[in-house]
């Protein structure tokens, strides 16, 4: 017998995004509301450098790849409503879990 584990995430489990720091020495991060992903301005949080270490994101205003990641960011937050009342279901795979046996 083979057993397989499968985790998927609906657009109702998602509370939150978080943004991290890239830099290998650092880690920091900010965890945002999915609300404001819409109502807020990460704009200014994507586009800043690292409160931390001062690592510049690698997004500047004006670039392709931030309009894009704004729009996907913005479609994120809508997702939920956009579902609701539909006769589909949508959920995206991840990677499952290790928990200690």
């Amino acid at each position: 017998m083979t057993v397989e584990k499968v985790c998927f995430v609906t657009p109702e489990d998602i509370i939150s995004v978080r943004f991290q720091c890239g830099n290998k020495d650092c880690g920091a991060s900010v965890i945002v509301p999915i609300s404001r992903l819409i109502n807020g301005d990460i704009g200014l949080l994507i586009t800043g450098a690292c409160q931390r270490c001062r690592t510049a994101s690698g997004f500047n205003i004006g670039m392709k790849d931030l309009e894009n990641f704004l729009a996907f960011n913005e479609l994120l937050a809508k997702l939920k409503d956009t579902m609701q009342g539909k006769n589909l279901k949508f959920s995206l795979q991840i990677e499952c879990p290790e928990y200690p046996k």
